[in-house]
């Protein structure tokens, strides 16, 4: 095996390793945090790969003291030991907002690669507070960890294909996707504060149905994707598979959002996080990401400092 394919399979082999290490020592979340654990091991740099050796390093130790911090009972020391990944992601951010602000373009497409940055940053500041043990507006410390997910996932993944298929096929159709994902994210997690609250139900589930429109069209924008011929035969089957498991995630999702309407379709809390977030970070994520790292030449790509 030549260094750079050794290189390409540290980290998943790094995040394989973390979870069996945590499945001995957490309870039933583990799941989450497994799966909040690949996105920021694997699926971020897969996406947004480093160019410097520094920086690499820095994300790098960042995410393992992060993960580290869960084999200790959350406190204030827990919490320091994600004060690295919280300072890169919004360090992040903040260049990207601006590279965005300088460009000067203002499509839904830049938007969603922009937000794609924003995601994580999001998610960092409430994996810091389930660290601490604090539980913002009395939420559940596992719903804490759920957002942190939430944001290293719907918030990372979803926006930055969506802006990836707007770059590639400008048009009416990719555009309404990423309009309906930015609009869609934020909704949902305004309408579970409603929800906490017992007022204004119908937010969540008017966001998630805004963000599973937006979703679905991403996932067709994929499984049309592989049927191309100009990509590898792998390559297309990673789109394709990816459009398909975003397909049956947000299909569960519409469900679990209408739960206070048509609750027989409605999945369980934890079956929502086994099964849906499997056929995100796996199906959709990986699968998505690898297709379009394979598909996009290295000029095409878009780098940490520019978002369109």
């Amino acid at each position: 095996m030549n260094p750079q394919a050794l290189k390409a399979w540290i980290r998943p082999m790094l995040w394989l390793a973390i979870s069996i290490q945590l499945n001995l020592k957490l309870e039933a979340a583990s799941l989450v945090v497994i799966f909040l654990l690949f996105s920021m091991l694997v699926l971020i740099p897969l996406a947004r790969p480093t160019t410097g050796r520094k920086q690499a390093l820095e994300e790098f130790w960042a995410v393992v003291l992060a993960a580290e911090s869960f084999c200790f009972e959350a406190s204030g020391g827990t919490a320091l030991m994600v004060a690295g990944w919280l300072i890169i992601t919004w360090r992040r951010a903040s260049t990207s907002l601006l590279a965005w602000q300088r460009a000067g373009q203002r499509d839904a497409g830049s938007l969603c690669l922009v937000a794609a940055d924003v995601g994580p940053a999001v998610g960092a500041a409430w994996l810091m507070a389930h660290r601490a043990n604090w539980t913002p507006w009395g939420f559940d410390p596992l719903i804490v960890l759920l957002t942190a997910a939430h944001f290293h996932h719907a918030g990372f993944t979803l926006p930055w294909m969506a802006g990836l298929n707007a770059q590639a096929k400008p048009g009416r159709w990719t555009s309404f996707s990423c309009s309906a994902v930015l609009l869609g994210v934020p909704i949902v997690a305004v309408g579970i504060t409603c929800t906490h609250f017992g007022i204004f139900r119908f937010v969540e589930s008017l966001g998630v149905l805004i963000l599973v429109l937006g979703a679905l069209g991403v996932a067709l924008s994929h499984i049309r994707r592989g049927f191309e011929k100009q990509c590898s035969i792998w390559t297309n089957f990673g789109f394709i598979l990816s459009g398909v498991s975003l397909s049956a995630s947000m299909l569960l999702a519409l469900g679990f959002g209408l739960r206070y309407l048509i609750p027989q379709y409605a999945l369980t809390l934890p079956q929502m996080w086994s099964i849906h977030g499997m056929l995100n970070a796996f199906g959709f994520g990986m699968c998505g990401l690898q297709a379009w790292r394979s598909s996009l030449t290295r000029s095409e790509r878009p780098s940490a400092d520019q978002t369109a």
